[in-house]
């Protein structure tokens, strides 16, 4: 019984230091961005840093025509905020639909998944030729909006299912059976159970759409993302103005998984309420 205990202590210790050494290098080099952005107006992109002040993060506001980041970034933001909108309806419904029996959904499978099998930049280039053959003019709320959504959809859709797959249908039957409409049961009982799922779904569109440059690079017309404006200034002179603007959006990101998790905190507490207080109000 010491040897088995012994066992898995060692092994709960070796598991975490893994963890521990795979955030490390996951987040050493975005730190190492963040620090080299401070450097002083003199500073460079590399250590050791000349002096430190606020210089970079200045030029990036009042930056000039050609190194304005502000405008690709408001739009990067909206078309994030817009594929994990659609991401979270469409991969419900989907994932909603795959819980039936229908003839071909295994085609419907195979085909939700082909966004994420597709090389993107292959689909980004022969999407905007089929846009051009139709007369479609290309831009960063439309075409970019479609060719995004298509990369983003698998990701929630696969997250749905692996929600919907551990969900209980007895629950949605009890339901059902106290008097409920599908839409009641669905907005009352199906939907705080999958609530963390669905909340994934979109942080998958978002985070996915946000930095997304193979599949925009053809289809965004001459309003450039974000991903794309930080390109184009690597091929003209690198500071460390591009550190603080990569520091800004990794705060953007990481306020926008707090606003998610407080909405779902926000959504699951009146829902649990609802249910512990008047559980057969159909």
């Amino acid at each position: 019984m010491t040897g088995w205990r012994f066992r898995l202590s060692l092994t709960g210790w070796i598991l975490g230091a893994v963890t521990l050494f795979f955030l490390a290098y996951q987040w050493l080099p975005i730190f190492t961005l963040g620090l080299l952005s401070f450097s002083g107006p003199t500073g460079g992109t590399t250590f050791p840093m000349n002096g430190t002040s606020l210089h970079w993060y200045q030029e990036v506001w009042r930056a000039t025509v050609m190194n304005d980041f502000k405008p690709p970034l408001l739009r990067s933001s909206l078309l994030a905020l817009a594929c994990s909108a659609t991401t979270i309806v469409l991969s419900i419904m989907a994932a909603q639909a795959m819980r039936g029996q229908f003839r071909g959904n295994g085609w419907f499978f195979y085909l939700m998944l082909l966004g994420i099998m597709a090389p993107g930049i292959l689909v980004g280039f022969g999407f905007a030729i089929m846009m051009r053959l139709m007369g479609v003019e290309l831009s960063w709320d439309t075409t970019t909006f479609l060719v995004q959504v298509s990369w983003t959809l698998p990701f929630g859709f696969l997250t749905m299912l692996a929600v919907f797959n551990r969900f209980d249908k007895k629950v949605e039957e009890a339901a059902l059976t106290l008097g409920a409409s599908r839409i009641t049961a669905f907005r009352r009982v199906t939907l705080p159970l999958v609530l963390p799922g669905v909340i994934g779904a979109g942080l998958f569109g978002f985070s996915l759409s946000y930095d997304e440059y193979a599949r925009s690079m053809f289809t965004t017309g001459p309003d450039a993302t974000l991903p794309l404006a930080v390109m184009a200034q690597l091929d003209r002179q690198l500071t460390p103005e591009i550190y603080a603007v990569g520091t800004t959006t990794t705060l953007l990101s990481l306020i926008a998984i707090t606003i998610f998790t407080f909405a779902f905190w926000a959504m699951k507490r009146p829902m649990e309420a609802g249910r512990s207080t008047n559980p057969r109000r159909s």
